[in-house]
């Protein structure tokens, strides 16, 4: 592992401004996210509500299909590592990364404020083992994963236009180290989040609700 991170530390750079920015837009983005469900009319909380007390409810008959989640969990979040390094690999599509990482930081806010309308302060400590720290790993790779692909389309960009040699041997092996390594946490995220955050919130449940 420690060679691997050498490795990782050695050929993979994090330009600070970049990762400011992600870090920025996902904090409106989870800001936006948690005040997006006060403008949804009176019948759209109802079917929030509903989808949150479901949910809740499948913990507590252990309705809940924990490999099934783990299986989707493992599908979208691949899914989203390898369209972020694709749409970055072409350069010129990698600002569609920054939609979603938005996306992705929206999601986490409204479901924080999910759990907050149908249960109160109780769906408070809901929403934070719901969250945390899975989600907020999930994103803070995707944040990096994102600036790293906006650093790498720029400069390309910059090759071009300035007719310089481009050596995309040098790109892909970057690529590969940190695509690797990105994937092997959001790997044990992902069973954190199918497997340890429902059983934390069934014992949790039993207690507040």
């Amino acid at each position: 592992m420690k060679k691997i991170m050498d490795k990782l530390i050695n050929n993979v750079r994090f330009d600070k401004r970049y990762v400011f920015f992600c870090l920025i837009l996902v904090i409106l983005g989870i800001i936006t996210g948690a005040f997006f469900i006060v403008i949804l009319n009176s019948t759209d909380k109802s079917l929030v509500i509903e989808y949150i007390k479901s949910f809740i409810e499948s913990l507590k008959v252990n309705k809940f299909d924990y490999f099934g989640t783990l299986k989707n969990t493992l599908i979208i979040n691949y899914s989203i590592i390898i369209i972020i390094s694709i749409l970055g690999f072409t350069y010129f599509l990698a600002p569609f990364n920054i939609l979603i990482l938005f996306y992705k930081s929206f999601i986490i806010g409204f479901s924080l404020s999910s759990f907050v309308l149908t249960y109160k302060l109780k769906g408070m400590i809901l929403s934070i083992i719901y969250i945390f720290p899975h989600l907020i790993i999930n994103i803070l790779l995707i944040s990096l994963i994102t600036a790293f692909t906006l650093k790498l389309s720029i400069n390309m960009i910059k090759n071009i236009i300035k007719k310089r040699d481009v050596n995309m041997r040098q790109y892909f092996d970057k690529y590969l180290y940190i695509i690797i390594f990105f994937i092997v946490l959001i790997s044990v995220s992902s069973v954190y989040e199918s497997l340890v955050v429902p059983f934390l919130l069934k014992n949790i449940i039993k207690i507040l609700i």
